[in-house]
């Protein structure tokens, strides 16, 4: 890899971790606004979704599936908000149950 690729390659890997700060940021506001008992899930918006697995493989409670479209088990999701802050269309989003 030459000098420029490792610059650039730093560089995605920086705004990636930026935009996961803010999602852990917004969830922490979130959490701290809520009233107590509130609870969010991530919620798939189809028309964003293309099936990558970039949600599946970050979900540390491995709630979601994906396919044509991811698939949350909304039941079991702890609303953490990683993959939120992973997908790479902004395919998900976080909701009040």
């Amino acid at each position: 890899m030459g000098r420029q690729e490792e610059i650039d390659a730093l560089g995605a890997q920086a705004r990636a971790i930026g935009e996961q700060l803010e999602a852990i940021q917004a969830r922490m506001g979130h959490l701290k606004l809520a009233p107590r008992g509130a609870t969010m899930v991530a919620v798939v918006d189809p028309e964003l979704c293309v099936g990558c697995g970039a949600c599946e493989q970050v979900c540390p409670s491995g709630v979601i599936s994906a396919g044509q479209v991811a698939r949350v088990d909304s039941a079991r999701c702890t609303g953490c908000g990683q993959c939120v802050a992973e997908c790479p269309r902004g395919a998900l989003t976080l909701q009040e149950v």
